[in-house]
C-alpha cells in the first residue's frame, strides 16, 4: 500500500513562515551575522535546503509523504512563537494554492457583488479538496471549512497546530473571492469532535 502524500506546498510554507519570523526586521538575509543564524533555524542552511527542495516539487507537482510534513509541523509546533508560524504559514499555503486559479481572481473582482460570494466559494472549494483533502461549503450565512483527518492533529493532539488551517481556509477566501473575513474553530478534533471545522464570517465593514 502507498505511503500517504500531501502537496509539497504544505511544509514548504510552514518553513517559509519560520524564515519569516526568523529574519531581522530592519538586516536583509545577506547581512545577518553567523551568531545570528546559529540561533535562529528558519535562516539555518538546512531549513534554505530544504525549501529550495520543497519548491521544486510544488513546481513540479511533486508531493511529499505525510510523516515528513507531520515533521515539520512538530518542528515548529516546538517554537514560543508556533501561533504566528502556523498562521503565516497557512497564509502562505492558500496563496501558493491561489497563483494557479489567476483567471478565477479576475472573474471576482470584476462579478456583481451578488456573484462575488459564489464565485468565490465555487473556487475555493475546489482548491480545498483537491490540495487538502478539505471541504469549503455554504454553512447558511456562513461559509465553512472542514477536515476529517487534519495534519495539524495528527501532529499535535491537543489543537494548537489547527491555527494553520483557520488561516489557510481564510485566505483562500479573500485570494479566490475577495471575500474579507476571519474563521473560527468551532469544532475541533482535540476538544472530542468528530472532525475540525471552521466557520468564516465577513468582517464588519465589507459586504
Amino acid at each position: 500500500m502507498p505511503e500517504p502524500t500531501v502537496p509539497a506546498l504544505v511544509p514548504l510554507s510552514l518553513l517559509e513562515a519560520l524564515r519569516n519570523l526568523d529574519t531581522p526586521l530592519e538586516d536583509g538575509l545577506a547581512d545577518v551575522s553567523p551568531e545570528v543564524v546559529a540561533k535562529r533555524l528558519g535562516l539555518s542552511g538546512t531549513v534554505a535546503a530544504q525549501i529550495e527542495r520543497y519548491q521544486e516539487g510544488m513546481e513540479r507537482d511533486e508531493p511529499v509523504t505525510r510523516a515528513e510534513a507531520l515533521g515539520v509541523f512538530r518542528l515548529v509546533g516546538r517554537r514560543p512563537d508556533a501561533a504566528l508560524a502556523f498562521a503565516d504559514a497557512g497564509r502562505r499555503a492558500a496563496r501558493h494554492s491561489a497563483r494557479g486559479a489567476g483567471r478565477t481572481q479576475v472573474l471576482a473582482r470584476m462579478a456583481p457583488a451578488g456573484f462575488t460570494r459564489s464565485l468565490g466559494l465555487r473556487s475555493a472549494r475546489k482548491v480545498a479538496a483537491r490540495r487538502f483533502e478539505a471541504e469549503v461549503r455554504a454553512a447558511g450565512a456562513a461559509i465553512e471549512g472542514r477536515i476529517a483527518s487534519p495534519l495539524s492533529i495528527e501532529a499535535l493532539p491537543d489543537g494548537s497546530a489547527c491555527i494553520y488551517f483557520g488561516a489557510l481556509f481564510a485566505e483562500l477566501l479573500r485570494c479566490l473571492g475577495g471575500l474579507e473575513g476571519a474563521m473560527t474553530h468551532d469544532r475541533c478534533r482535540a476538544r472530542g469532535d468528530q472532525l475540525c471545522a471552521w466557520r468564516w464570517s465577513a468582517a464588519e465593514g465589507y459586504r
